[in-house]
């Protein structure tokens, strides 16, 4: 959807169900700038809501059609977080997530229980950047990582 707002033109579509299936993504390309809402956040790990209709490979497709969309000046606007980025920190983004679903996706192959990856840490590298959050960190995203991809389970045997 296109509509006209102070002689800007404004682009509303879905994104690819990221953080919900409801995710809107809205750009402005006179002045280069483009808003993610709750699909990017500078604040944390990605927040996917599996309740309403959020997905680990949607939230993948859809930082991936904002990569595509954003050129070497737009300007992005997270749906939280106080900073305004640009591509290159989209690309972080996603290449963090990618990363860690690489490694997740390893131990699952290897018959790994979900504390089992979580005692090795695999978004330790990142967790400095992406922990600003207190309400959502790695104790909450690994296993949201673990069960998307297929992990199922709960308890190493001890």
């Amino acid at each position: 959807m296109s509509f006209h707002l102070n002689g800007e033109e404004v682009r509303a579509f879905l994104a690819p169900p990221a953080h919900t299936d409801g995710d809107v993504f809205v750009y402005f390309p006179k002045s280069d700038v483009l808003h993610l809402g709750d699909v990017y956040r500078t604040t944390s790990y990605p927040i996917i809501d599996l309740y309403n209709g959020g997905t680990l490979r949607g939230t993948i497709a859809a930082i991936d059609q904002a990569i595509e969309l954003a050129g070497p000046d737009t300007k992005v606007i997270p749906g939280h977080g106080l900073e305004v980025v640009g591509r290159d920190e989209l690309v972080e983004f996603r290449d963090m997530i990618l990363d860690i679903q690489g490694q997740v996706l390893v131990m699952i192959r290897e018959g790994k229980k979900l504390d089992e990856v979580m005692e090795a840490q695999p978004s330790a590298a990142y967790d400095a950047q992406w922990t600003d959050d207190p309400g959502w960190g790695p104790e909450d995203f690994i296993p949201l990582v673990y069960y998307q991809l297929g992990g199922t389970g709960r308890l190493a045997d001890r």
